[in-house]
């Protein structure tokens, strides 16, 4: 951060002034009663004072006196792994950890990634950096940082980011929740300048190997400088609804030891229920549960909810 200030560089009084005197460049100048006053900007770069982080799973907090980390965790939540793409996040995020050496090759300093998660809310997406989160976590030397851009603004984050001094931690990974904010009367929300410059690393906030894993579940918001730039996001991954035979498995999987009628079963591959997120399959258990009624009921009530939104917003 940059401090800002004015010297004096010269005070004269006028009646002592010459014609044909030469008067220094200066950035400002006055005249302040029988004086003539001029003025030397100077800009200082605070020094940052360093922030410890150590390897574990971390959450930026806005406070009073600024960002700081504070240890969390995740549930522990039922997860099908095979439809939240954990194993194919993980496959990529393993091979950026230890194919380090191509960056230097073609002369990146700190090597970084970014992988964006996208797809409705409730398709899994949480769910899936959840799991990613508790494993890397598990390795002593990675430092999980989780970041809700809806709520930290990237500028803050960047500043933050340049004071870590790490204590044990070789790698870093970055968990950016909610990137491209939320649609509002389908306005597109710009990339902001400082966002751009913190997944360029221009300024090296980084120093560390660094992925980064944004979730949004509005790509159509981010603007193409960001989305169709490498080095800005290189790999997107789709999680969206679930195909008629995956809502299938993810009825028998939220059943646990419980069979699932088969006409249920043949039900759920209806075209009627291609939006049904994981969220929705879940909530269809809940709610036959705690409201005693039967999970058909409960299936057809789940339904009618997303039919009654859906003309809402399109009204």
């Amino acid at each position: 951060m940059a401090k800002n200030h004015f010297k004096v560089k010269t005070k004269v009084k006028l009646h002592e002034m010459e014609i044909g005197a030469e008067i220094q460049e200066s950035d400002f100048a006055c005249i302040s009663g029988e004086y003539f006053v001029q003025l030397e900007h100077f800009q200082e770069e605070e020094k940052i004072e360093p922030y410890k982080v150590s390897p574990g799973i971390w959450s930026i907090q806005k406070t009073m006196a600024g960002l700081k980390l504070t240890p969390t965790s995740f549930s522990q939540d039922k997860v099908l792994e095979s439809f939240v793409h954990t194993k194919n996040i993980t496959e990529k995020v393993d091979k950026f950890y230890s194919r380090l050496d191509t960056y230097k090759k073609f002369g990146i300093e700190v090597p970084k990634r970014c992988m964006l998660l996208y797809g409705p809310a409730g398709s899994g997406k949480s769910q899936a950096i959840n799991k990613i989160a508790r494993t890397y976590s598990e390795q002593k030397d990675i430092a999980v940082i989780i970041w809700k851009t809806d709520v930290i603004d990237p500028h803050d984050v960047k500043e933050f980011v340049k004071s870590f001094e790490y204590h044990g931690v070789q790698r870093l990974l970055v968990i950016a929740e909610d990137i491209g904010g939320v649609e509002v009367d389908q306005v597109r929300i710009k990339s902001e300048s400082s966002l751009l410059s913190l997944l360029d690393n221009q300024e090296k906030s980084f120093t560390i190997p660094v992925m980064i894993i944004a979730t949004t579940n509005y790509p159509e918001n981010l603007l193409a400088n960001l989305t169709n730039r490498p080095q800005r996001i290189d790999d997107k991954i789709e999680v969206g609804y679930p195909s008629p035979e995956m809502r299938q498995e993810l009825f028998k999987f939220f059943a646990g030891t419980d069979v699932v009628p088969k006409e249920i079963l043949n039900k759920i591959k209806d075209k009627k229920y291609k939006e049904f997120t994981p969220a929705h399959i879940k909530e269809t258990f809940v709610r036959s549960g705690i409201y005693d009624i039967s999970l058909e009921e409960a299936l057809n009530q789940v339904a009618g909810d997303i039919d009654k939104f859906n003309k809402m917003f399109k009204n």
